[in-house]
């Protein structure tokens, strides 16, 4: 079955566990920079992930993205603000992180982030790009990296958990299944409305 077939009626937790994890793993491949994608929980779930694969020498810099400003316990700033500011603390050299602080959701996020990209390193010039967000999540970016980056450059995803939408826990929690079933959901969505091209579950 398509994924663009699937609606709240048809959908399975079969189907969600393949739209949403299936074939999404780390390769552990290096690259020219890693990109993590900002939410409101960035900082615990993501950065730590895109520090680690810095720390392991995968790829030179840390592209920071979200220009939504959210109110966190250290005061209001922009998510990528936030997650510079725990890679910091996490032993990143000020001069390896590039912001991206204007993408207020997905879409943006890749559109915002050619721009840096372009500046830092030109794209024509990049080859790899390692793309951080929480493992519910990676479907989505992923797609949406492939269809508006240029084709030259590969993604590599590299997933990060969080406590409630893990491959192995999402279906045993009420929290982590609702958000599983709506991602699900939303990337039909994505793919009907032709933004993120369709697949087979």
């Amino acid at each position: 079955m398509k994924v663009s077939e699937i609606n709240k009626t048809n959908l399975t937790e079969e189907f969600v566990d393949k739209i949403l994890y299936e074939g999404l793993e780390d390769s552990g491949e290096n690259a020219d920079c890693i990109m993590v994608l900002g939410s409101i929980k960035a900082s615990k779930y993501r950065v730590p992930v895109a520090v680690e694969a810095y720390k392991a020498g995968r790829a030179p810099k840390i592209l920071m993205c979200g220009g939504a400003v959210r109110d966190f316990a250290e005061g209001s700033m922009s998510e990528a603000e936030h997650m510079k500011r725990k890679a910091l603390e996490l032993g990143v050299p000020e001069e390896d992180i590039l912001m991206e602080s204007h993408s207020l959701y997905t879409v943006e996020n890749m559109l915002c982030s050619l721009l840096e990209l372009e500046r830092a390193f030109g794209l024509s010039r990049m080859r790899k790009v390692i793309l951080v967000t929480t493992n519910y999540h990676m479907r989505r970016s992923y797609l949406m990296a492939r269809s508006y980056f240029p084709d030259w450059i590969e993604i590599l995803p590299c997933p990060a958990d969080d406590t409630s939408t893990r491959r192995d826990n999402w279906r045993s929690n009420e929290s982590g299944r609702k958000r599983a079933m709506e991602e699900a959901l939303k990337i039909a969505y994505y793919i009907n409305d032709g933004d993120i091209p369709d697949f087979e579950v």
